[in-house]
């Protein structure tokens, strides 16, 4: 784990770092390398069932500077996360919950948009785009 002041780890965020913040300690955050989001439960047969491909491009400037808006809001309440950057999109895991940004915003693991810890960062989400809460699947 590696100690980054809130304004460092931003910048790392706005230049397409993947990165997990594991905690705070006084004005430092911790962040690590990060190892993947994960989903759910995959098997080793069906990983390798699935396609092996080059994504292309990286993330958009809109969702660098929206994914480090919404770093900064975090951290400055000293919330754990996760900044996971694809091909066109930027993925942000909070407790079992994640929030993707593409062409709008889409919002899983959340219960409703007064969940903690969407009302801290949900002004800048409305601004980056339409927002979309995903309900569970049953």
């Amino acid at each position: 784990m590696e100690r980054i002041s809130l304004s460092a780890l931003v910048e790392r965020i706005k230049a397409g770092e993947n990165l997990e913040v594991g905690g705070y300690e006084g004005e430092y955050a911790l962040v690590d390398r990060v190892r993947g989001i994960v989903k759910g439960d995959i098997s080793a047969e069906e990983l390798s069932d699935l396609k092996k491909r080059r994504p292309r491009g990286g993330p958009a400037k809109k969702q660098l500077e929206a994914a480090g808006e919404i770093a900064r809001r975090l951290a400055e309440n000293r919330i754990a996360f996760k900044v996971v950057f694809g091909p066109r999109e930027a993925t942000i895991r909070v407790g079992r919950g994640f929030i993707r940004l593409v062409d709008g915003v889409r919002i899983a693991g959340f219960s409703s948009l007064d969940e903690e810890p969407l009302p801290l960062i949900i002004d800048v989400l409305e601004k980056y785009g339409d927002v979309k809460l995903l309900k569970p699947l049953k």
